[in-house]
C-alpha cells in the first residue's frame, strides 16, 4: 500500500505541531494534495529552484523543507512573476511542498540542540521555553547549558567548527565561509546558549542567564555591541549553518519510522548557503 503526503505531514506534525509555529509563519503542506502517493521525498532547508531541480531529478514526489515558499499571498501565478516562479514550477513538476519551520525549531530536531551536544554542553536547557499548560510537551528555542570546563574563546570556537565539520555526514559539505566571532579571544567560556537560524533577538535573554557565548545565525551590528557591552561574546555560523544540522535530525527520524519504510528519503546535495 502506497504512503500518501498526508501521513508523512503526520509524522512530522507528531513531532512538531503547526500550532507550535508563530502567527506570521506558513507551515504546512503548501503545494500539492495530502492524498498524492508519495515514493521519494527530498529534505532540504530552501525551496529553491535548484533544490527542485534535484528533487525532479530523484524522482521525488516531495520536498520536505524548514523554511517556506511563502510568506505573503501571491497576488498572479503570472510566468513572469517572479515570487510565482517555485510554487508554479513546483505544480509543472508535480511535486509536491511541505514546510516545518518554527514549529520544527521547537521541537527535540531543533539544530540548536543538536549543536549543544556538537559542543558538548552539559546540563542543556531550554533558552526560551514557550510551553503553555502543564500536559503539553516542553518545548522552545535554543538551549543553554555549560563546557566541562572554562577554556578560552578561541579554543571553544575552533573546537566548535572542527567538531561541526566533522558531523556532517551528507553529500554537500559545510561552508565555513561568512563565520564570525565578536569577543576577546583570551576570555574564558564556561556557559553558551546556542539559538540556530535568526537569533539576535535572544541577546537579552542569554545575557540575562548569565551566558560567556552566544553561538547562532544573522547576528546585526548593535545586537552584537549590546552583546560584548554586557560581557558576552558572539558566534555567527550563518543561517544556513545555524540550522543544516536539522535536516539530518529530520532524515533520521523519518527514515526510523516504521510506516514509512517504503519511501527513499535523500538530503539536498543542492541546498547551500547563498554566501560565496
Amino acid at each position: 500500500m502506497a504512503v500518501s503526503i498526508g501521513l508523512v505531514a503526520q509524522h512530522i506534525e507528531k513531532l512538531a505541531p503547526k500550532y507550535w509555529a508563530e502567527e506570521w509563519d506558513n507551515v504546512g503542506l503548501l503545494v500539492g494534495s495530502g492524498s498524492t502517493p508519495v515514493e521519494r521525498i527530498l529534505i532540504a532547508l530552501d525551496g529553491t529552484l535548484e533544490v527542485i531541480e534535484e528533487a525532479k531529478d530523484f524522482g521525488a514526489q516531495l520536498i520536505v523543507a524548514h523554511h517556506p515558499i511563502m510568506f505573503r499571498p501571491l497576488k498572479n501565478l503570472r510566468s513572469d512573476n517572479p515570487a510565482a516562479k517555485i510554487p508554479l514550477t513546483l505544480f509543472n513538476y508535480q511535486i509536491g511542498y511541505y514546510a516545518a519551520h518554527t514549529n520544527l525549531d521547537q521541537s527535540r530536531l531543533s539544530s540548536s540542540i543538536t549543536l549543544g551536544e556538537i559542543l558538548g554542553l552539559k546540563e542543556l536547557k531550554l533558552l526560551e521555553e514557550q510551553s503553555y499548560n502543564s500536559t503539553e510537551e516542553l518545548r522552545g528555542y535554543g538551549v543553554i547549558g555549560y563546557l566541562e570546563r572554562p577554556e578560552p574563546l578561541e579554543a571553544v570556537w575552533q573546537n566548535f567548527l572542527e567538531r561541526l565539520l566533522q558531523s556532517n555526514s551528507y553529500a554537500h559539505p559545510y561552508n565555513l565561509t561568512g563565520v564570525r566571532l565578536a569577543g576577546s579571544l583570551k576570555k574564558d567560556i564556561r556557559k553558551v546558549a546556542i539559538v540556530n537560524g535568526s537569533g539576535g533577538r535572544f541577546v537579552p535573554k542569554a545575557l540575562f542567564k548569565g551566558a560567556d557565548l552566544l553561538i547562532t545565525g544573522d547576528v546585526d551590528h548593535h545586537a552584537v555591541l549590546d552583546a560584548l557591552e554586557g560581557g558576552m561574546a558572539v558566534g555567527d555560523l550563518g543561517h544556513f549553518l545555524s540550522e543544516a544540522p536539522m535536516l539530518q535530525a529530520l532524515y533520521y527520524y523519518l527514515t526510523s519510522e516504521r510506516s514509512l519504510q517504503g519511501i527513499e528519503f535523500k538530503v539536498s546535495s543542492k541546498n547551500a548557503s547563498p554566501w560565496l
